[in-house]
Parts: C-alpha cells; structure tokens; sequence
C-alpha cells in the first residue's frame, strides 16, 4: 500500500465512522432508558476505534516515506482490524435499536 492510497483510504474510514457515530447517536436521542444504556457501551466502542484511526493519522502525517516503507504491512493490518471493528461494532449498536 503507498503512503497516500493509506491515508484516503484512513480518512474514508474515519469519516465513516463520524457519520455513524452521530447517526446512532441521533437514535438514541429517541430510544428509551433500557435501549440507551445497550447501545452506549456499543457506541463508546465506535468512539475508541475512532480515537485509535485518529491518532494513527497523526502519527502517518509526520512519517517519511523511507519510515513509511518500513510500517506500511502494520498500518495496512491495522486498517483491516479498525475496518472491521467498527463494522462490528456499528451493526450491533444499530441491532439494539431493532429489539
């Protein structure tokens, strides 16, 4: 993976990943007292892996490439697992709000 084809496709996860965050949490605004405390640790989930995706863009932004190409298979196996950690996560805080 080149540096810049990891950093748009971070960026896309990570957008993602806000617009689920506010979607869910748009929800929850409506659902009842039982359903907010089900999903709350699902979205705090969400929250985490955001935070995680965030400060790996930090750290890429101040990488060299000579750095990049020495981390570039753990940044490419992190985007997996944050990918579908958060797919995970999303679909089971979505599935409380069908109960």
């Amino acid at each position: 993976m080149k540096k810049e084809d990891f950093r748009q496709k971070a960026h896309s996860v990570l957008d993602e990943i806000v617009d689920h965050i506010a979607e869910i949490e748009k929800k929850a605004d409506k659902a009842s007292d039982d359903m907010k405390k089900e999903y709350s640790k699902k979205l705090e989930r969400l929250k985490e892996i955001k935070l995680d995706l965030t400060k790996k863009l930090e750290d890429y932004e101040g990488m060299t490439e000579s750095r990049w190409d020495v981390v570039k298979d753990s940044f490419s196996e992190f985007m997996d697992r944050v990918n579908k950690a958060w797919h995970d996560s999303y679909n089971k805080a979505s599935s409380a709000f069908k109960k």
